[in-house]
């Protein structure tokens, strides 16, 4: 069984998934498999997929189809995964040089944690100066440095954490079905369900993600209808809090986050479609 599982979808990135890949296949510590992604065995991506695992026996490939979407591809490759840890990487991002060798150190200290947030770094694809991300959003050095529950640091909520910013043990998520769902916006149910079910968690303050951001932005910043998903979504994590009876002390600041992730979409009116602000502030004032 290898230590980590590395799941990079592909769909729309065929032309930077090679860095990827090879931003995988270039790591110093070498136990992992290396599960791409693709659409199906004609999609561009499948090609550069393909040609990897004809080098390296740790690359193997899987099929999503487009209709699934990110949430898909991700439970597809999670559904192949025979690692340890499951590593979420997307297709357009790079792993930072070393990560793998940070990831295994900090588990050998932690043992077998639920969840290890990872600090991740910030960088543009043009030019500019990388800025460091602090694991799950901890901005003041607040949570513990060594293994603690979710329980005990009530500000760790899982909401606005890319799915890519830490490792879940399989075995946990197996076990707790966690799963993305469809639709945009699919971040937000999986780190909720992830802290809500983890017993065990720990932080890695070494980025581990180089998030490349683009010029125009990220695609769930973009105009579109996809935006009522972050309400279908805040109204499933803030239902399943209070069904598993979240403590007054834990559901304060996870309905604070939620909220300023309706608020930032809010304030961009440019990013719902015309004459669709107004139901969508009614609908965020209904949660």
């Amino acid at each position: 069984m290898p230590r980590f599982s590395i799941i990079v979808p592909s769909h729309g990135v065929a032309g930077r998934l090679s860095l990827a890949l090879d931003s995988v296949l270039a790591q110093s510590y070498g136990d992992f498999e290396l599960i791409p992604v693709c659409d199906g065995p004609g999609a561009p991506a499948a090609d550069v997929a393909t040609d990897r695992a004809r080098r390296d026996s740790r690359v193997r490939p899987v099929h999503s189809p487009p209709s699934a979407g990110l949430g898909g591809a991700r439970n597809a490759g999670t559904a192949a995964a025979t690692g340890s840890y499951l590593l979420f990487l997307d297709g357009d991002d790079v792993l930072a040089p070393g990560a793998l060798t940070a990831l295994a150190g900090r588990l050998a200290e932690t043992g077998d944690v639920d969840v290890l947030y990872c600090a991740h770094e910030r960088t543009p694809w043009w030019e500019g100066t990388a800025e460091r991300v602090p694991p799950a959003g901890d901005t003041d050095g607040s949570l513990p440095d060594g293994v603690f529950a979710p329980a005990d640091a009530p500000r760790l909520t899982g909401a606005g954490l890319p799915a890519w910013s830490a490792v879940h043990r399989r075995v946990f998520v197996s076990a707790h079905g966690l799963a993305f769902s469809r639709g945009h916006h699919t971040d937000l149910g999986w780190g909720v369900h992830a802290v809500l079910a983890a017993e065990r968690v720990a932080v890695l303050r070494e980025s581990v993600v180089r998030h490349l951001l683009r010029r125009q932005g990220s695609r769930l910043e973009l105009p579109g209808e996809h935006h009522f998903d972050l309400l279908d979504q805040s109204e499933r994590v803030l239902v399943r809090a209070s069904a598993a009876g979240l403590a007054v002390e834990r559901y304060a600041p996870l309905f604070a986050h939620v909220m300023e992730l309706v608020v930032e979409t809010a304030r961009h009116p440019e990013r719902l479609p015309a004459g669709r602000r107004r139901a969508f502030l009614r609908a965020a004032r209904a949660l």
